[in-house]
């Protein structure tokens, strides 16, 4: 699962932001006044920085890097302060900081939300400033019932059946295109590069269940054009002028006028997204701001999913022991025309499957979620003070070697499932993993990502024969410095062939 408007909604899809450093400068330098002066039992300051750029640089370079150092400099793991062209920002490192973190009341969304909305995705002052107002229901801001509002819409039962039924419908049918691209092609087989594919591929799917199809009728370039966002990052969240950066804000716009342009009130797009844009109009929010706030929640869904996804498949192709072992498991989940027949199988009774879903969420870790302090609070033992603002990031605790074992830096696919009695291969539970955030952020969207990503992942395999197209293929590991919206991709290209699974 970013600290925008959609993590507020979906934190932990993707939700969530994984920062860069000149973008949290950016939030940072707009949204605080905190000095440089030490207080009292304040978080001690992380040596190594640099006059007037304190750790900034560092941080934009690999923010990974500086949070693994304050890891290992932290005493107990306590929460630390950096400094970030003379402001300083906590850095929350220990699971338990997380948690009291995440549920503290002195903790202020709105203002680096808001922030988000005007600087990456160009939502209007205007839209911004009504999303505060109350509708004829008199159900106050819709800053204070975002989390409510797709809790409630995304919950299991009923809505989570209907949005996943809806998911399984579109997925089926891409699965019918792709099977006549295969039959067409020469030799019965295309090459492609696996991030790519899959991206796309699940990318699909999701995007018509929930905007339907209209959109990507629109913008068939919609997800390629996601992913240059994604690449763009560093430049839509630095706070320059748009004038500077001209190709990556015009690139947003282009994805924001599809739903301006492509979304159908009388479409087979889920109800709630029209629901949720019916609020924003008795606010009398623009069509365009909504387009755009509606493109918040669509980037979230593709934020983490994606990413997870990809480690899955890209692991079992490595690995291939562990492939044979999660066909086997899947096998009885899929009648004789290979399509999804018992999904309950797959999310409830396929414990291996299970750890490598836990795992890749695990392993692609790098988001951060930011937060300002509306007063003074205790955490972890520290005092952290009002206005300034405090990271949370998502890597570090996934890889505690005292957590998860010694093999804490490679993807293992029984990680989950093993009997941690061997020395140094510990099995610490899937609630040591927290990609969905925490707290009354608690991600709402974490049931249908769920089914999404385990159904899609058990699908292809049992479709395609996947195969690399170098039998000597390098591994390829998580990309930490990747400033990113999203869960991190891979340090390298794979490319694969696909053909038809006989």
């Amino acid at each position: 699962m970013t600290s925008l408007f959609q993590l507020a909604a979906l934190e932990g899809i993707n939700l969530p932001l994984v920062a860069t450093g000149f973008a949290v400068i950016a939030a940072t330098v707009v949204i605080t006044q905190y000095g440089k002066r030490m207080r009292a039992n304040e978080p001690p300051l992380l040596p190594g920085g640099i006059p007037i750029f304190g750790h900034a640089l560092a941080f934009g370079k690999n923010p990974s890097k500086l949070f693994e150092a304050a890891s290992k400099w932290s005493t107990d793991s306590q929460p630390i302060s950096v400094s970030l062209l003379g402001h300083r920002v906590y850095f929350i490192l220990k699971p338990q900081d997380r948690q009291a973190a995440w549920k503290e009341k002195a903790v202020n969304f709105d203002e680096v939300v808001e922030w988000g909305l005007k600087t990456i995705f160009g939502v209007s002052e205007d839209a911004v400033r009504k999303l505060h107002l109350h509708d004829s229901t008199n159900t106050g801001s819709m800053y204070d019932s975002v989390h409510t509002f797709y809790r409630d819409n995304m919950a299991p039962g009923e809505k989570l059946n209907l949005m996943t039924t809806s998911f399984l419908h579109w997925m089926d049918k891409d699965i019918q295109d792709v099977t006549r691209q295969l039959e067409a092609a020469p030799g019965g087989e295309i090459k492609v590069n696996l991030a790519d594919w899959v991206r796309v591929r699940l990318g699909i799917p999701s995007t018509n269940a929930f905007l339907g199809p209209e959109v990507l009728q629109l913008d068939p370039t919609m997800l390629d054009r996601m992913f240059k966002m994604d690449n763009d990052f560093l430049l839509l969240s630095s706070g320059l002028p748009k004038w500077i950066h001209k190709d990556a804000h015009d690139n947003v716009s282009k994805m924001i006028e599809a739903i301006e342009n492509g979304y159908r009130r009388d479409s087979t797009a889920l109800p709630f997204m029209t629901s949720r844009m019916d609020q924003m109009a008795e606010r009398e929010v623009s069509w365009r701001d909504q387009a755009a706030i509606t493109f918040t929640v669509w980037q979230a869904l593709q934020a983490n999913a994606i990413p997870t996804a990809f480690w899955m498949i890209y692991g079992l192709l490595y690995h291939p022991k562990d492939r044979r072992t999660f066909e086997g498991e899947i096998a009885t989940a899929f009648d004789n025309l290979d399509r999804i027949v018992n999904l309950d199988h797959l999310v409830k009774n396929s414990p291996f499957l299970s750890s490598i879903f836990w795992e890749s969420m695990r392993y692609s870790a790098g988001s951060v979620s930011v937060r300002k302090l509306t007063d003074n609070v205790t955490i972890g033992g520290r005092t952290l003070y009002k206005d300034a603002m405090m990271m949370l990031p998502t890597r570090p605790p996934h890889f505690l070697p005292e957590v998860f074992g010694d093999d804490c830096n490679e993807w293992v696919a029984d990680r989950f499932v093993r009997d941690g009695t061997v020395p140094g291969k510990k099995n610490p539970g899937i609630r040591a993993v927290v990609p969905f955030g925490g707290g009354y952020t608690l991600c709402p969207g974490r049931h249908f990502a769920t089914n999404e990503i385990i159904s899609f992942v058990a699908t292809i395999f049992r479709n395609f024969d996947i195969t690399f197209c170098d039998p000597s293929h390098r591994e390829v590991r998580p990309k930490t410095e990747w400033p990113t919206l999203t869960g991190l991709p891979p340090d390298g290209d794979v490319f694969v062939r696909v053909r038809l699974r006989k």
